[in-house]
């Protein structure tokens, strides 16, 4: 897995529960509940943003001897590609 698509899936995570804390909490029209939401939502960002800037560092370094750290495009034989 990619440092991006593990990014992804984590900003995922974080964004269903930012939804689910307003959904749930929305009712209570606390400052707080808004407030934890929207530090959930800025986690999410700082989650793909960080994945970007290593893959970026990774990328300008060259592929490391012995990497198992393999891009989205690259296939392992036998393995089949998710989008």
């Amino acid at each position: 897995m990619s440092h991006t698509e593990f990014a992804e899936r984590a900003a995922r995570r974080l964004e269903a529960v930012a939804d689910r804390l307003e959904e749930e909490g929305g009712w209570l029209k606390l400052d707080t509940v808004s407030s934890r939401v929207n530090e959930l939502r800025v986690a999410a960002h700082l989650v793909r943003d960080e994945a970007v800037a290593v893959t970026q560092e990774e990328d300008a370094r060259g592929p490391a001897r012995g990497s198992k750290n393999r891009g989205p495009h690259s296939k392992i034989p036998g393995q089949k590609v998710r989008e």
